[in-house]
Order: structure tokens, then C-alpha cells, then sequence
């Protein structure tokens, strides 16, 4: 009897370019009901507690993708926690860091003092931030590099 093949060596993960930076990742995934559900029965006290006042306003000038929207961020914000390694408390609140969309409609974060000083304390200069979103559903992924 033979012995039996093996697989081939698969390469480490991440597979980063040489001379890439990366630090951290984070990532997170959440259900757009659970979010639109939070939204409607804690109102405005809820909003406020996890979204910066630019946040608020963008997501609700989309009409019913509004849920998508807060649900995509919420996401982002989770990521964000995951790649600092913090979670949510102490060092990062919700509203240390906003979703805004730069001149090419991409998103990426603003910062608060305290959320630039956790990302400085992580070894990283800048997260770079991606979401994506369907009517059930929205993730985000965040990359902290040098």
C-alpha cells in the first residue's frame, strides 16, 4: 500500500506584498434588520449613542436604503474595534470614528482624538475601510497599515 499524497504547502495567510505595512485587520458582518429594528425602538437616543451627527444625516437622506446605510456603518465600526483590538469601551466608542464618503464616494473614517491615538497606539498611520451591503445584510473590512 502507498502512502497517501500530500497537499502541496499553501502560503502563509494573509499573503501581503513584500513591503507591505499591514497591521491589524478587522472585519464584521450584521444583519440590516437588527439594525433598523435597534434604530426604531431606541430612536434618537440610540442614534446618537452610535453615530456621529454627518452618519445620521447621510443615511438618512437614502430613502429606504437608510437601513443598509446605518447597518454598513455599524459594521465598519465593529471592524474598526477588532482591527484596534479593543472592542467597544474604554478605548473606542461608537462615535470616535464616522463613516464619511471622500470626493470619490469612497468611505473612510474620521477620526476623533482619542480614535487617532488608539490607531497610533496599534503601530498604524491609517485604516483603510471598505463596505458592501444588500437589503439583509452589510459587512465591512478594515486594514490598518503602517
Amino acid at each position: 500500500m502507498s502512502e497517501p499524497e500530500s497537499s502541496p504547502a499553501l502560503p502563509p495567510f494573509p499573503a501581503f506584498p513584500s513591503g507591505a505595512n499591514v497591521v491589524s485587520v478587522g472585519i464584521d458582518m450584521e444583519s440590516v434588520s437588527r439594525v433598523r429594528n435597534a434604530i426604531e425602538r431606541h430612536g434618537e437616543n440610540f442614534l446618537e449613542k452610535v453615530f456621529t451627527p454627518e452618519e445620521i444625516e447621510l443615511c438618512e437622506s437614502r430613502g429606504n436604503a437608510r437601513w443598509a446605510s446605518f447597518a454598513a456603518r455599524w459594521a465598519a465600526k465593529e471592524a474598526l474595534s477588532k482591527a484596534l483590538g479593543t472592542g467597544i469601551g474604554a478605548k473606542f466608542a461608537m462615535t470616535d470614528a464616522g463613516v464619511v464618503n471622500n470626493a470619490l464616494g469612497a468611505p473612510e473614517f474620521n477620526f476623533s482624538a482619542r480614535a487617532q491615538a488608539a490607531l497610533r497606539e496599534r503601530g498604524a498611520s491609517r485604516a483603510l475601510l471598505s463596505l458592501t451591503h444588500t437589503r439583509e445584510f452589510a459587512a465591512a473590512i478594515v486594514v490598518f497599515i503602517k
